[in-house]
């Protein structure tokens, strides 16, 4: 079943997304389309980041977050872990 995922991780707005556009994305870019991501989303909060994507399922996400170097770019960027809310998806769909 397709996922709806919103990761959030708290700091500065602009160093946290400037660190996950330079260190995360190119590495989430290879590791999403080979596990299942559908559609991705990244936006500032007033007190971080926040990831909205679309899976083709909860272990798909999984898998590809415990990915080794999906691990290794978080730490070298010295990212905060996101913190994960998983909700199945009942509707998607581009106006």
């Amino acid at each position: 079943m397709a996922v709806l995922v919103v990761a959030r991780m708290t700091g500065n707005p602009d160093e946290l997304a400037e660190k996950v556009l330079e260190h995360l994305t190119p590495v989430m870019n290879e590791v999403a389309r080979q596990r299942g991501a559908v559609w991705h989303a990244l936006a500032k909060t007033p007190d971080g980041v926040m990831v909205v994507d679309v899976w083709e399922s909860a272990d798909a996400v999984t898998a590809a977050v415990g990915e080794q170097r999906v691990q290794e770019a978080i730490e070298r960027s010295a990212l905060p872990q996101p913190q994960f809310d998983i909700y199945d998806l009942v509707e998607h769909r581009n106006p």
